[in-house]
């Protein structure tokens, strides 16, 4: 007879009725990478078998300098970021940046600290991917990206301090990893571990734009069983782009309590992060020309100051019941506080003397009387000093229950498991003409929206294993679940109050294959469906319409989720240290949102109507081995990506009441923001004590957007690659308490090359077009000091 074991968190949470949610509650799960890794303890029983694995000299090069890996067995194209890319990387380097090493991925981070950061995967933007950490999604429930959504431009969820590995899943994948938005893929971030033993380290460091940064972290031991780390991790820049500085502090906790002699654990998770400063802007390339690299707009003309604080919040149990049984069960918190207030100088608006729209530039128009009520003119003497700063504010709370459980069989590894989570949303901006300003709903406010949703999935997923061990197919299917709802007061956009609400569901199926017709070689081969839940904007964009008879009414939505139909195959090939793989896709994605009015009532809503095709192929090799000048790691690879619409449909306008120059988008037209071929080149270098890193990050133009419609235009981005170097030496010490010092440099943009990932075209007071652009960061040093104790 099995002896099932007890689950100290599943009974606490029985307790307090949460589990007895699960019989009348959609509920669904998203596992992070290495999932079967997550439901078992880290620790084993004392006398019970345990795989002990026994690694050839090649295979420990490996897993210490690997920047990136490819595995061997999945039945769908997946990454891995391991801990020595992390552990080594620039001070400089935010997380979403890292993910740029692998196939497909090309990012944008015009700012220190990961403001403004801009990601594509696959050429799906931020808010059609999804991000999770310990499998608990981090994207924005009711507006998508993990980083940037809603403008919050310096919302960062997780730094490099958090994390331990990341795990990339291209395209659509099995139901255990991925999470909602999952269009073009998953990312799955790690969490940090606390260690075995007691120990510490400092780090203190500084370089370019008067940078610098320091970090402690302490791993406490086993203290009345329990294990913990704690670290801090603060950085401050000027940055590169003039009046943009910036300043990150990042707390981080990780905890474990074993029980039963090592079958269970009790674990927790938690990340606070505060990040404060100044909007890099848009700049036209003439002004750059004329003013350098590093010119930005006079703090006077406009600016932009965001300040941010919030956090991820998990706790777990994890438990091994007999030998076939295991589970994972977490609740989770979230929570993000964004605050901007921007300010334009009606004085240097753009004009025949000053020919550049400038960000923010102020309405010259009375401010929506008579409701709201405000009079900029009569308040400030003209109505555009009186709309010269802008307040937004957004906030989230978000409460979650992720179980998760998996049964491995002779044959059959089985898992099942759910989520469902509820979040709030409160947001809303105000014009005014000075700072401090009133924050009054009927007086000032252009909106305030209160919103909530709830989200859900359940899902099942089966690995078959066949002919010995040689095919595995694994099926899974997935339930999707959105309960939304918005409301809106009166303000500039609402003349009337209104509410709108909807639910929706969806059901993802999914299959991989995975065959291993020879020792070193696997061919596999994937298809999938998976949706995406419209953002809160489909629903706020209803209310406040105005029908033919001159009503003001709130339009029912009517809108079925977006969907992508995903097909790849690919080959893989591993020995002696070399990995090798090539994939081919296409995802057809449907249902695209697009803006509609009836001509009949004059009334705009958001409906499904546009379509569009992302295809490509990937190719990524590595090697390890080892020389008389040391042991080397090189990974390299490259992608080719096309998207572009197949079906023509009309863009609305800001107001959802005409549309932009007809029909916006025809069949064939590219999108913009997304690189045709990107391509990585990295080596990891070990001699003695000393550690070094070379990477290379090509990535070829891309078609820009018109600023004001949101279409593609014929004008482009050029291409660029972008080199950086880290070299590191440890020097033993052995002195008391002080065990080592590691001394780095990183030099970042090594060849200076002067270039920039993200613009619009736009045209200057007189009509000629131009494009507008952030510039990217130049060449920079940095050196830090970490001290082990």
């Amino acid at each position: 007879m099995h002896h099932y074991k007890r689950s100290a968190l599943f009974f606490a949470l029985a307790s307090t009725g949460l589990i007895s949610l699960l019989p009348g509650v959609v509920l669904a799960q998203t596992t992070a990478a290495s999932s079967s890794a997550t439901d078992q303890p880290a620790a084993t029983k004392s006398g019970k078998s345990a795989h002990v694995e026994q690694l050839s000299k090649i295979q420990v090069i490996a897993r210490e300098l690997t920047l990136t890996r490819i595995p061997m067995h999945a039945a769908f194209s997946e990454s891995v970021i391991g801990p020595s890319a992390i552990r080594f990387a620039s001070p400089m380097l935010d997380v979403q940046n890292l993910l740029a090493r692998t196939p497909s991925v090309n990012v944008s981070t015009p700012g220190a600290n990961g403001m403004r950061t801009y990601i594509t995967f696959r050429s799906f933007s931020g808010g059609q991917i999804s991000e999770t950490f310990d499998g608990v999604p981090i994207n924005d429930p009711l507006n998508g990206g993990s980083t940037n959504s809603a403008s919050t431009r310096d919302n960062i969820p997780l730094t490099l301090n958090d994390i331990n590995s990341v795990n990339i899943y291209r395209g659509i994948n099995n139901p255990a990893v991925t999470a909602y938005n999952s269009l073009g893929g998953t990312i799955a971030y790690e969490p940090r571990q606390p260690d075995a033993d007691a120990n510490a380290q400092a780090t203190v460091g500084g370089g370019s734009f008067d940078t610098w940064f320091y970090g402690l972290t302490a791993n406490t031991g086993d203290i009345g069983g329990v294990r913990s780390l704690i670290s801090i991790n603060h950085n401050s820049s000027s940055g590169w782009q003039a009046n943009s500085g910036n300043r990150n502090t990042n707390l981080y906790y990780a905890g474990v309590l074993p029980y039963d002699e090592g079958d269970g654990e009790v674990y927790a998770y938690a990340i606070y992060n505060q990040n404060k400063g100044f909007t890099p802007h848009t700049i036209p390339l003439p002004l750059i020309q004329q003013y350098g690299y590093h010119y930005g707009w006079p703090l006077d003309w406009t600016n932009s100051y965001n300040k941010d604080h919030g956090g991820t919040y998990i706790l777990g149990d994890r438990m091994r019941v007999n030998h076939l049984l295991s589970f994972n069960a977490r609740v989770y918190a979230r929570n993000v506080n964004y605050h901007r207030v921007s300010y334009t100088n009606p004085a240097y608006i753009q004009s025949a003397t000053q020919p550049y729209y400038l960000p923010n530039t102020p309405g010259n128009y009375d401010f929506w009387l008579p409701n709201p009520s405000y009079d900029p003119a009569a308040s400030f003497g003209s109505k555009r000093a009186g709309n010269a700063y802008h307040t937004y504010l957004y906030s989230t709370q978000q409460y979650g229950f992720m179980p998760h459980a998996t049964l491995r069989l002779p044959d059959n590894e089985v898992k099942f498991g759910a989520d469902w989570s509820h979040t709030k949303l409160h947001s809303a901006e105000y014009w005014y003409g000075a700072n401090p300003m009133p924050l009054v709903t009927g007086y000032n406010d252009a909106w305030d929206e209160h919103d909530a949703r709830s989200l859900g999935s359940a899902f099942a997923q089966d690995t078959i294993r066949l002919f010995h061990g040689a095919v595995h197919v694994t099926p899974g299917l997935k339930y999707l679940y959105a309960r939304t709802a918005d409301f809106d007061n009166v303000g500039f956009f609402y003349p009337a109050s209104g509410t709108v609400a909807n639910t929706a569901h969806y059901t993802s199926p999914t299959i991989g294959l995975n065959w291993r017709p020879l020792r070193h070689v696997s061919l596999y081969a994937a298809w999938g469906k998976t949706a995406k839940f419209p953002d809160i904007a489909a629903y706020y964009n209803n209310v406040g319409e105005q029908n033919a008879s001159g009503q003001i009414v709130a339009v029912p939505l009517k809108v079925t989720p977006e969907y992508v139909r995903d097909i790849e195959a690919g080959v893989r090939y591993e020995a002696h240290g070399f990995q090798g793989a090539f994939n081919v896709y296409r995802e057809n994605f449907a249902n695209t949102f697009i803006k509609v009015t009836d001509p009949a009532t004059q009334l705009t809503t958001t409906s499904n109507g546009g379509s569009s095709r992302y295809e490509g192929i990937e190719l990524d090799l590595q090697d390890s081995f080892s020389t008389p000048l040391g042991a080397f790691s090189v990974f390299g690879n490259v992608s080719q990506n096309k998207a572009f619409f197949t079906s023509d449909f009309t863009v609305s306008a800001a107001s959802g009441t005409s549309a932009i120059e007809g029909k916006s988008v025809v069949a064939g037209q590219p999108l913009a923001g997304v690189p045709e071929h990107l391509a990585n080149l990295g080596i990891g270098w070990k001699w003695k004590t000393w550690r070094a890193s070379f990477n290379d990050h090509y990535a070829g133009s891309q078609y820009v957007n018109e600023y004001n419609a949101g279409v593609t235009t014929a004008q482009t981005i050029p291409s660029y690659a972008v080199m950086n170097f880290t070299l590191r030496d440890t020097v033993h010490l052995d002195q008391g308490m002080l065990k080592n010092v590691q001394l780095a440099l990183h030099i970042d943009n090594v060849l200076d090359r002067r270039y920039y990932t993200y613009g619009n075209g736009d045209k200057t007071y007189s009509g000629t077009p131009f494009v507008r652009a952030i510039y990217e960061e130049p060449r920079a040093y940095f050196g830090s000091a970490t001290i082990d104790f």
